[in-house]
């Protein structure tokens, strides 16, 4: 074709397809060539399927897994490959997409890590997420039959009050196999078998903390969403944590003041870890109102960043007259037609009214259509119908053409967010149409729009999106399929952010140099290849006569590099050890304790098998017994380095020699010398329950008991005095469930309170300007013989400057001006490597009078939050006596904070915040108008009410924001309300002005 004949829109693809250059290409044409696309790829006519499914290729194997023996006629999930495609090049294409697996093919370890995948499961509660865990174990052979929530005989709940309840309350992991079917160039069958380790989580906002330990250990995630409801309040807050958006704000607000602010917060830190990649699946397809579109809608709304990308269509069997529906929906053979009952539904259109009876493949154009009453049938009974769209006869037939116009629509948003991709694409339209009139179908292949897939899943660019139904046992194949093809190995994530133990004696240009030689190394401590041994311990349970310990302890733990074996010594360093010692003011090098693993058991939910081989390598996840001080949040070294050369030097004969010839004894004296991963930081409570036991001889014994319970639920406070014992969590069912645990576990019975909800006190400023005291603020009084004089003057501020009048709070933050830090001889401006147990003791006191000062309010006894307190200038003149000095500024600092906050609220500018939750009311469309007058007499603010047609759905959904003081007992009132048939899900949204 000449240049001449060649469209505007054609030379542009050219010119930009064959140059790379930056200066030639140009990221607006580029944009502007797709929303081109986008707007004419209707008027494409029936497009050519080429390097699609395999025709000729049976769609069922006998599986050879061990543990799957008894599945003898497994679906053949990608069999269906490109014919002119090598699976195993694939494998070689997606490893060179991460560089650092060229040098490291040769490694003995490569196979086991490049087949392994840390996968967890996370979900607003109620959405299905314990029955796709289930089916996947059934699926992979771990259980005969997937077992029910109803019924309570699942395997990863499996505590006495989640199997009645029906709700997850603690994560559970169980490792399991699966194999995957590869096609290769010979045209011959293999397989290639992946390890997944998979952790189910609670999907409830009470037991927060178990999805956000979970996720630090974790390389990707499957995120099931309701198809009926869409994205709930739950879902966002799980997605917070797989993204890692909520930041530990007090550690940067001290960075942001250079080392002059201190900031009163948990002694663990937020655990530094990498966003993980995930993938969505679309459950509950089969209930009346499921919409596949609507749930996208709110996902790609709601959810930032998360861009999810269909690669499947639904398919429904819809009612027609005289219609038969034929054999389609058994597994005895496949065939080349669809009935013409059956239909898809699309992403522009309203699902249709029918029966979801299985799906479409959009990445290998292939039906899988599934037997009537799946879930009633064997695993072996219920393997799908494929049907290869390729070799349909009717080419005009909906469900083909709706998968043709849905693979188009794939091909482009990869390309929007694909390099490659994109320059496949701008080829395709620069070549010659052929007969069927779509080039971009014709020049991609499967295997193409698989690598980009994979590629861009890594890199958090996207998230592919499936549908099914797990109760019923449809889709759920696929998705193991997807958690193998696209989700990270450990190799394909970045190493975890580590700590020197000795890092407070170390100089900032110190740990500059330490960090640029780390980024230099290819392979450092925490890399799955390193040979140093580093484990951190994510979740600690109490299994009587299984943990080895006095109290049964089990500890899991995510083995980051190395080998952990039974028996081994460890050295155990906990953040919070850590943070106890440089308060103390000393900075002697601290020893770590050490203990010794007993053993290992074996991940299988809650049944605590031993394990024979008794070693966990490099990037798996292992249940430890004998470690009677560990904790959740403890990094585990050995007692010595590994000797092994590193990968890379291997090659060039050297030990310990890098490649770049410098010498790695560093390293292994900063093993020794501990490191170590930042701990868990838990939400604060939000509700306080004061309990007592029924005698002074059980009262010891309640103690203890909620000593192992806190040890378990980071996010449980307890706070004993020698009247009463509170008791203090995330929200009602949290209690409930403490509760019942010391009742069924410990055999105590105990008395409570009225439930208490942790209020907080704030100043309202106006816009970002503070109050100041009147000038210096002078304390002078004798005390036991002892004068104590001393002034100060301070000013406090806002925070933060969200502009939402409902936020969570944060504890007072503490700066010192310049003219402070000179009256201590101080310099004026702190280096960002200073800590606070290097201050003189007066400074010191303080410190410690302001911070007490502001844990009390004078609306009651609540501390504030929300404000920072800069401390402007100190006077004194007890400066001679250094013994009396530290008491005077406790006591001055004390007394300006209560006069400023006693002006205040003669002005009225002191204000009450109550925690405000977000709920979300399921209730039948009849009785909505009850439920909103009961939500506004609580106080509660309608946000949004979905009503429910009566035609396709059974129920409405309220949005509202209520105060949690008003919600408690809320159940038992909706239940009256709605005859029983209501339901309610709350999650915490911040504190409000009261």
């Amino acid at each position: 074709m000449s240049s001449m004949l060649l469209s505007p829109v054609a030379k542009l693809c050219r010119r930009t397809a064959t140059t790379r250059s930056a200066s030639c290409c140009n990221a607006a044409r580029r944009r502007l060539l797709l929303q081109n696309h986008l707007e004419q790829r209707r008027n494409f006519g029936v497009a050519a399927i080429c390097n699609l499914a395999h025709p000729k290729l049976d769609h069922k194997i006998f599986a050879t897994h061990p543990r799957q023996q008894r599945q003898q006629k497994r679906w053949l999930s990608s069999a269906l490959q490109d014919s002119d495609s090598d699976s195993d090049d694939n494998e070689d294409n997606n490893a060179a997409t991460n560089s650092n697996y060229n040098q490291f093919t040769n490694h003995p370890c490569f196979p086991r890590l490049r087949s392994l995948r840390n996968v967890g499961v996370f979900a607003h509660v109620d959405a299905g997420k314990t029955t796709v865990t289930e089916r996947m174990l059934a699926l992979s052979g771990i259980v005969r039959n997937a077992g029910s929530v109803d019924d309570g005989d699942t395997v990863t709940d499996y505590l006495p009050a989640e199997r009645e309840r029906g709700i997850t309350i603690q994560s559970a992991a169980v490792g399991f196999g699966w194999v995957l079917p590869i096609r290769n160039k010979e045209d011959t069958m293999s397989e290639r078998s992946v390890e997944i380790n998979l952790i189910d989580t609670p999907g409830h906002v009470d037991f927060s903390v178990e999805v956000s330990r979970s996720v630090t250990v974790l390389d990707g995630a499957v995120l099931v969403v309701d198809a009926v409801a869409g994205v709930q309040a739950q879902t966002e807050t799980v997605w917070r944590a797989i993204r890692n958006t909520d930041k530990a704000k007090n550690s940067n607000s001290s960075e942001e003041s250079s080392g002059s602010t201190t900031s009163t917060s948990s002694a663990h830190g937020s655990h530094q870890h990498e966003p993980l990649p995930a993938m969505m699946y679309i459950n509950k397809m089969d209930r009346d109102g499921a919409d596949f579109r609507h749930a996208i809608q709110t996902v790609a709304k709601k959810l930032k960043g998360s861009n999810p990308v269909p690669v499947q269509l639904p398919l429904y069997r819809v009612e027609t007259d005289g219609q038969n529906h034929g054999s389609i929906g058994t597994n005895d053979s496949t065939t080349s037609s669809l009935g013409a009952n059956i239909v898809a539904g699309t992403l522009d259109q309203q699902p249709p009214h029918g029966e979801f009876i299985g799906l479409i493949d959009i990445v290998h154009m292939r039906a899988l259509i599934y037997p009537p009453g799946a879930e009633y049938l064997s695993i072996e009974d219920a393997i799908p119908t494929v049907v290869n769209l390729s070799s349909l006869e009717d080419k005009d037939s909906q469900p083909l053409q709706a998968a043709l116009d849905a693979r188009r629509n794939l091909i482009s948003s990869l390309a929007e967010v694909d390099e490659v991709m994109e320059d496949l694409f701008l080829h395709a339209m620069d070549s010659e149409d052929d007969e069927n009139g779509c080039p971009i179908l014709s020049n991609i292949s499967t295997s193409q729009i698989q690598l980009s897939l994979r590629r861009m899943t890594l890199s958090r660019s996207i998230m592919p999106t499936m549908c099914g139904a797990a109760l019923r046992g449809i889709g759920v194949e696929p998705v193991l399929d997807g958690v193998a093809e696209f989700l990270p190995c450990p190799l394909d994530r970045l190493p975890p952010k580590l700590s020197l133990c000795a890092d407070s004696n170390r100089s900032r240009q110190q740990k500059q140099k330490q960090q640029d030689e780390q980024k230099k190394s290819a392979v450092t401590l925490g890399h799955p290849l390193h040979p140093s041994t580093l484990a951190y311990v994510f979740k600690v349970v109490h299994m009587k006569g299984r943990g080895g310990s006095g109290d049964g302890r089990v500890a899991f733990a995510r083995v980051y590099s190395g080998t952990l074996k039974a028996r081994d010594t460890v050295r155990v360093i906990s953040p919070s050890g850590l943070a106890m010692s440089d308060d103390g003011g000393k900075s002697k090098k601290q020893k770590h304790p050490t203990e010794r693993v007993g053993g290992m058991l074996e991940l299988s939910g809650g049944q605590f098998n031993n394990l024979a081989e008794g070693k966990c390598m490099s990037g798996d996840v292992c249940a430890l017994v004998g470690l009677k001080g560990v904790v959740t949040g403890d990094t585990m070294l050995l007692t010595s380095a590994s000797t092994d050369a590193l990968p890379g030097d291997q090659a060039n004969g050297n030990k310990k020699k890098s490649k770049s010839g410098k010498n790695n004894d560093d390293h292994w004296k900063q093993y020794m010398e501990g490191v170590h991963l930042a701990g868990l930081t838990s939400p604060k409570p939000v509700l306080t329950l004061r309990i007592e036991a029924n005698s002074s001889s059980e009262q010891s014994r309640l103690s203890a008991a909620l000593a192992l319970l806190t040890v378990e639920d980071p996010s449980l406070i307890v706070k004993e005095t020698p009247t009463n014992t509170l008791i203090s969590g995330l929200g009602e069912l949290h209690m409930e469930i403490v509760l019942d645990r010391l009742r069924r576990e410990f055999g105590l019975e105990v008395r409570t309170g009225k439930p208490a909800v942790a209020y907080r006190e704030t100043v309202l400023f106006d816009g970002e300007e503070g109050v100041e005291t009147d000038g210096f603020v002078e304390y002078d009084r004798t005390v036991g013989g002892v004068q104590l004089q001393g002034a100060v003057r301070l000013r406090l501020s806002p925070l933060s400057t969200s502009e939402s009048s409902c936020i969570p709070p944060e504890d007072p933050l503490v700066t010192l001006s310049p003219e402070t830090r000179e009256f201590f001889n101080m310099d004026p401006h702190a280096s960002s490597d200073e800590t606070e147990h290097k201050y003189p003791p007066a400074l010191r006191a303080l410190l410690s009078g302001t911070r007490g000062s502001l844990k009390r309010g004078r609306l009651g006894p609540y501390p504030l939050a929300n404000l920072t307190c800069h401390i402007l200038e100190v006077d004194s003149e007890m400066t001679a006596n250094p013994d009396t000095l530290p008491g005077a500024m406790r006591a001055a600092a004390a007394n300006a904070i209560t006069t400023l906050l006693e002006t205040l609220k003669n002005d009225g500018r002191l204000v009450v915040l109550e925690p405000k939750m977000t709920v979300e009311v399921s209730v039948p469309t009849g009785r909505v108008g009850d439920v909103l007058s009961d939500l506004t007499t609580r106080r509660g603010t309608v946000d949004d009410v979905a009503t429910g047609d009566d035609s396709t759905h059974s129920k409405s959904m309220v949005h509202a924001e209520v105060p949690l003081i008003e919600i408690l007992g809320y159940a038992n009132s909706l239940r009256s309300l709605t005859g029983g048939e209501g339901a309610f899900s709350a999650e915490y949204k911040g504190h409000a002005q009261q």
